[in-house]
């Protein structure tokens, strides 16, 4: 039952056919405009024919009565790419002509959604000694390092500051590897494939796994569960002692995960659950903004 359920909802599958669906395939490829906008060493006009089809594939969501609204704030999105290279000296000027058209055909009404936000590592200093309320907010995956070293120390006090997470029955299934040598982290951050252009300023490259000896049968969903916890609460420690940090997906396929485990010798009993890629603030930084849904559009209150 569980396969059959997969193999209906799950989001690539017959996606041009289903409004929720294509709208997941939209979100990612939107923020990926962001996030290459908040690269430090960022390519001047990057990403052109990847936003060209991302117009072409609004026009067939709105078709198959997708929201207007997501619609708006995607194209939020699009019009700050758009300044945003023309700023740094790009030709934009098809981008332009052809955002323009689908923004007037579909009576599309921009707002303030995505982007960059622009930061100072004062900041960040400022608001980890403050309470729970800010510190968690002003959070942010990093895509803009600075090569300042950073001592292992800090990370080793990261560490022990996650020892009390929690997990399923006390299982503590989590391994951690931290590697800091520039061939093997050059290997798995190249392998992992989602931190071009930024991966080479990040001085370690933490790969979580987890242990599935610690499971039965019935609950092996629980690894990634336990792992993700320790992960949120890692990076939360991590921001806590100073040291930008971005998690990066280790959604692979089977055969992927098993080159990266074997390459890397992770011992087979052990799953990657998440990458997260560590290294120092700059000054003067920028983040994506990665607009957040209000609780109210995913809870209920029963």
């Amino acid at each position: 039952m569980e396969a059959i359920a997969c193999t209906k909802y799950i989001a690539d599958g017959n996606k041009f056919k289903d409004s929720e669906k294509l709208k997941t395939d939209l979100i990612i490829r939107a923020h990926a405009i962001e996030k290459g906008m908040s690269i430090g060493k960022v390519k001047i006009g990057f990403g052109q024919a990847k936003v060209i089809n991302l117009l072409k594939d609004l026009q067939t969501y709105l078709q198959i009565r997708g929201s207007k609204e997501t619609v708006n704030d995607i194209c939020s999105i699009i019009k700050k790419y758009i300044s945003f290279n023309k700023e740094l000296g790009a030709d934009m000027q098809k981008i332009e002509h052809l955002f323009s058209d689908f923004c007037s055909k579909n009576k599309v009404e921009t707002n303030e959604s995505g982007g960059i936000y622009y930061f100072n590592y004062e900041d960040i200093k400022e608001n980890s000694s403050k309470n729970f309320e800010i510190f968690s907010q002003s959070r942010f995956s990093i895509r803009d390092f600075s090569n300042k070293p950073i001592e292992i120390d800090l990370i080793k006090k990261a560490l022990k500051l996650c020892e009390r997470t929690p997990s399923a029955c006390n299982r503590q299934s989590w391994s951690i590897y931290i590697f800091q040598d520039e061939q093997q982290k050059k290997l798995l951050f190249n392998l992992q494939k989602g931190c071009n252009g930024f991966y080479q300023d990040m001085q370690y490259a933490i790969l979580l796994c987890g242990n599935l000896s610690r499971y039965n049968f019935h609950e092996l969903n629980q690894v990634y569960v336990d792992g993700g916890i320790y992960a949120m609460n890692l990076m939360y420690a991590l921001h806590f002692y100073g040291v930008a940090n971005i998690p990066l997906t280790m959604g692979h396929k089977q055969k992927q995960l098993k080159t990266i485990k074997n390459m890397l010798n992770i011992p087979d009993n052990e799953i990657p659950i998440v990458l997260i890629g560590a290294g120092a603030y700059k000054e003067n930084y920028k983040v994506a903004v990665s607009e957040r849904n209000d609780y109210s559009l995913y809870t209920k209150f029963i």
